[in-house]
């Protein structure tokens, strides 16, 4: 009997499972078609196939100068690494020079020992001002002798007239040979006074030139003294900034050490490698743009200052110099100095325009920009690629072509002016694809 109720309970708990289930699945199939009872039918229009919406710009003609881009080390037009010229031991060195510091010409650096150099300028003046003594000295010397010289000469007058006197009176009778024997004698004392004080007067000038000589020698002692104690301080050559100072006070110089280094930030130039084709249009004068190469780029103005004869025959490259001005005074908050020994890339915008196709650098991958392309009669547009040569990029604004954009490639051919060139949605096309061109602009040099 116990086993015929528990067949029972397990009848009725299959009985009752089911009709839970059966229950559950008229009451969804009864919610599903009360909801599309519910629903309101769409509206049906007719599908028009326009494609992917792009915007397009018409490729415009404009007079754009040649860019020659290059790569380039900076390098100081003036600069200087002063030297010591003299030996000796620095006695002072000023608190303000140190490197990094701006420093004026004729500023002091440091200062050496004079005590050698002053012993030597004294020495030299002291033997001018002998040599001078002595050169006056033989001026008086020579006045006398002269004196001397217009009395000897007198007085040999004198001797040969008594002599002659003598003479006379010896052929009358009156005189005797002792008589003649001592005018004679006379006569050739004074000629003898009178040789020996010429001959003292012939003395004095070459004597006159060797003290000249000497005190010229003393002169040039004494001007090397003086400059050598003038070379006991040094000083800046020319007004900047120290890039390095390599004594200190006591250090011992010796003649060509080098003492400090004084670079000008003022005037810089960078040897800027480009193609030996640039020579054809790069001229002297022509406006440039340097740009370091960093994660934080800066730009300088510069323009072409010399232009090298020759080219480099194994790179195919020639060097044009541009010269760059800045004030370091002047250098505000996120502006940067140009520093030598920095490597920049360098452009070069020739001063020389022709008209070329302009189009926004995004517009072209791999030398092939997307043009529009109207279907015949039903006024639908595909994708047509244009292989393109592009000449060079330049930067700027040229709101009557494209307001937005600062990048643009100058066509050299494969482009003509008028043509719808597309500028959006770029990774999405390919060739014959159906596009809508509706926001291009027909005008001209218009964008959308």
């Amino acid at each position: 009997m116990s086993t015929n109720r528990s067949f029972i309970w397990r009848l009725i708990s299959v009985f009752v499972r089911g009709g839970v289930a059966l229950l559950v699945v008229i009451v969804s199939l009864g919610v599903f078609f009360a909801l599309m009872s519910q629903r309101v039918a769409p509206e049906r229009t007719e599908a028009i196939a326009r494609g992917i919406p792009v915007r397009t710009i018409v490729a415009a003609e404009r007079p754009v100068p040649r860019v020659w881009e290059g790569y380039g080390t900076v390098r100081a037009m003036n600069a200087s690494t002063v030297s010591a010229q003299i030996s000796g031991r620095v006695v002072e060195r000023p608190a303000e020079v140190e490197a990094g510091l701006p420093i004026n010409k004729g500023d002091t650096i440091v200062r050496l020992e004079t005590i050698d150099t002053l012993s030597r300028v004294n020495s030299a003046e002291a033997s001018i001002a002998s040599y001078q003594a002595q050169l006056a000295s033989l001026d008086v010397q020579e006045s006398r002798v002269n004196e001397q010289i217009d009395a000897a000469r007198a007085e040999l007058e004198i001797e040969r007239r008594n002599e002659e006197r003598v003479q006379q009176a010896a052929r009358d009778g009156a005189g005797n040979q002792a008589d003649l024997d001592n005018a004679s004698s006379a006569v050739r004392r004074a000629e003898r006074t009178l040789a020996t004080l010429e001959q003292q007067l012939d003395v004095i000038p070459a004597r006159r030139d060797e003290l000249t000589a000497l005190q010229a020698s003393a002169r040039s002692s004494l001007t090397q003294a003086q400059e050598d104690f003038s070379r006991t301080t040094i000083s800046a050559p020319m007004s900047g900034v120290l890039q390095d100072v390599f004594v200190r006070p006591g250090e011992l110089l010796s003649i060509g050490q080098q003492v400090a280094r004084v670079v000008d930030l003022r005037r810089l130039e960078v040897p800027l490698r480009v193609p030996v084709s640039a020579g054809s249009t790069v001229r002297i004068g022509d406006s440039a743009t340097l740009r370091s190469d960093g994660p934080v780029p800066h730009e300088w103005a510069g323009k072409v200052g010399r232009i090298a004869p020759e080219a480099d025959a194994m790179s195919r490259t020639m060097i044009v110099y541009i010269e760059v001005n800045q004030d370091p005074e002047t250098i505000g908050i996120g502006e940067a100095l140009l520093l030598p020994g920095q490597f920049v890339v360098g452009s070069i915008s020739t001063s020389d325009e022709r008209p070329m196709v302009l189009v926004p650098r995004r517009a072209v991958s791999g030398d092939r920009v997307f043009a529009v392309s109207d279907e015949t009669g039903e006024g639908h547009h595909r994708v047509v690629p244009i292989d393109v040569q592009v000449s060079h990029y330049i930067r700027g604004s040229l709101p009557e072509i494209e307001p937005a954009e600062r990048e643009w490639a100058v066509i050299e051919s494969g482009l003509n002016p008028g043509s719808r060139v597309i500028i959006s949605n770029l990774d999405e096309l390919v060739g014959g694809m159906m596009i809508d061109p509706t926001g291009g602009s027909e005008r001209a040099g218009g964008g959308s």
